[in-house]
């Protein structure tokens, strides 16, 4: 029995609507190279107690972090962490939670590996 992998990124839509109208965006899956770099920036907010993970040392910018990576405008830029950083917290953690999804972070997994 063999393996077949499709390396066509997956993506998905979003719309953040706003009074200044609807911003069309793409979430989409990150390469294998910016996925590490994201979990190196996430191991180093870490708090390490006995070489084990302990806890997050500093939270500010660490969801915008992801999200900034992997949303994508109409025109293909990335959404700036300033900018994702002045949304709703409630947008910005569910989107979040499908960034993670979308790009198979199980965090305490993923962190353990990297720490």
């Amino acid at each position: 029995m063999g393996l077949t992998f499709n390396l066509k990124k997956k993506d998905v839509p979003v719309t953040i609507e706003s009074e200044q109208g609807n911003l069309n965006l793409k979430l989409v899956e990150m390469s294998a190279a910016l996925r590490d770099q994201y979990l190196d920036t996430v191991s180093a907010r870490m708090h390490i107690v006995n070489g084990q993970p302990a806890g997050i040392k500093k939270f500010d910018g660490m969801q915008a972090d992801l999200l900034s990576r992997c949303l994508l405008k109409e025109d293909g830029k990335q959404v700036s962490p300033a900018e994702i950083q002045g949304w709703p917290s409630s947008v910005v953690a569910q989107l979040f939670d499908e960034a993670q999804k979308l790009n198979h972070l199980n965090r305490a997994e993923d962190l353990e590996k990297k720490v």
